[in-house]
């Protein structure tokens, strides 16, 4: 049996596990409960609205969307660090990440080409996050998610990026990442990871083409009853019964858009008995304690490492992942940034442009299954194995061949839909709604 890759461990904690009073107290959005979250807020205002104001107090800030792109400001007091300065000699580097989401040996290999240490602390959350840097947690490199990032750009958490130390992001990564949506001329982030959010499920219980033709529907299948899970996340949760509905705006806040996806998944409780789970795709798949499972792609590639026997060829033959073949699925990515109260930014920046590289972005890829956007990357190189024939620990190819359309590419990203922040009054919304779905479940 192969042993267990631990670092599979979801880097993304359950949202949906905090109740409406938890949510008003550790929502990024919700300035009046927790004074570090309300001085973020006293300097962003609340997204989306017109201006009210100038510099601090009430300051608003736009929504960023794919049709509504935004170039986040830039602060005085927070300036770029110069170009040409030396990296700060024995530093420990500060890394503050999600759980278990790069490879030590990444970070190692890193630590010895430039003869320093590093310092690991992790979050379960955006919001754990946001509070303890406006508290004052002291961090070289942090990894933020999209919606977040207008939020803590706004709120002063972040220094700008020099370009001149980060050659790797034009030369090796995706164009979209030269001026994405969200932080426009890259100025606060570089991409660390992309991922579709499809639907897992095993291949000796349901065949591709059951699959292919069911698409979302699988999930409301009652042949599979009792096999059944969706993650524990509202958002994900909700934006796909959206999406099979024909709902493409994921990111509503209509409250009756939102009560019908709440009904539609509410259905799942007598129709399938579905479970919640963070670790069911790439854990618990693999074992047949799910045979079909809402999925995050990294998470079936990572999956295959939960197998057994994985050494035998074609034992990864049994997953499968389906995502709509005109790409008009959830597609998203996370970041990596500077924070502004950084102690050793030169650091920092190397730091970023070392995970850029073409050989550390894939190593680490190898080990999370989370692809990088890689120019470089030939996708089709990543299923070299025909089926029958993969062996992970012994042959080339690093997604198994029954799973091609977990690979991502850019493609994906044009037509892809991105769970993007709301008011704070919206996204209460949809929690409230997911607590009345838990409620009955």
């Amino acid at each position: 049996m192969s042993e267990p890759r631990e670092h599979l461990l979801r880097r993304r904690g359950p949202t949906s596990q905090l109740s409406r009073r938890r949510f008003l107290q550790t929502s990024a959005g919700t300035a009046i409960a927790l004074p570090s979250l309300s001085a973020i807020l006293a300097a962003c205002g609340k997204p989306g609205e017109d201006n009210v104001g100038s510099g601090g107090n009430g300051e608003a800030y736009p929504l960023a969307r794919p049709d509504n792109p935004v170039t986040l400001p830039l602060h005085d007091e927070i300036p770029a660090i110069e170009d040409g300065l030396d990296i700060e000699k024995g530093a420990t580097l500060k890394i503050y990440n999600w759980a278990d989401y790069m490879w030590k040996k990444v970070i190692n290999d890193f630590c010895e080409e430039f003869n320093v240490d590093y310092e690991w602390t992790t979050f379960n959350n955006m919001s754990e996050a946001i509070q303890k840097m406006s508290s004052g947690q002291v961090a070289d490199v942090f990894f933020p998610t999209p919606d977040q990032i207008s939020k803590i750009a706004y709120g002063k958490l972040l220094q700008p990026l020099n370009h001149s130390y980060i050659p790797n992001l034009a030369a090796n990564m995706w164009p979209v990442y030269q001026n994405p949506f969200y932080d426009q001329e890259w100025r606060y982030t570089v991409p660390y990871s992309t991922y579709t959010t499809g639907i897992a499920y095993r291949r000796d219980v349901i065949s591709d083409d059951e699959a292919e033709e069911q698409g979302y529907n699988l999930i409301w299948n009652p042949k599979y009853k009792g096999k059944v899970g969706i993650y524990d996340d509202a958002r994900e949760a909700f934006g796909m019964a959206m999406l099979r509905a024909g709902v493409t705006d994921v990111n509503t806040t209509d409250e009756a858009v939102i009560a019908a996806a709440r009904e539609d998944v509410t259905e799942l409780v007598d129709l399938v008995n579905v479970r919640l789970t963070i670790n069911g795709v790439y854990a618990k798949l693999p074992d047949g304690v799910y045979h079909v499972h809402e999925a995050w792609s990294g998470d079936i590639i990572g999956a295959q490492w939960y197998l057994n026997d994985l050494d035998t060829p074609g034992t990864t033959d049994v997953l499968g992942y389906w995502f709509p073949p005109d790409n008009d699925g959830l597609v998203n990515n996370d970041c990596l940034s500077i924070p502004a109260n950084a102690e050793h930014p030169v650091l920092a920046h190397a730091f970023l442009n070392f995970i850029l590289d073409e050989k550390h972005a894939f190593d680490n890829f190898t080990w999370n299954g989370y692809q990088p956007p890689l120019t470089s990357m030939d996708t089709d190189k990543l299923i070299q194995a025909e089926l029958g024939g993969y062996a992970p620990n012994t042959g080339p190819g690093t997604v198994p061949p029954s799973v091609p359309r977990a690979v991502v590419t850019e493609s994906m990203f044009d037509k892809g839909y991105f769970l993007l922040e709301l008011h704070p009054e919206d996204e209460l919304k949809w929690q409230t709604a997911w607590e009345e779905f838990q409620a009955g479940a």
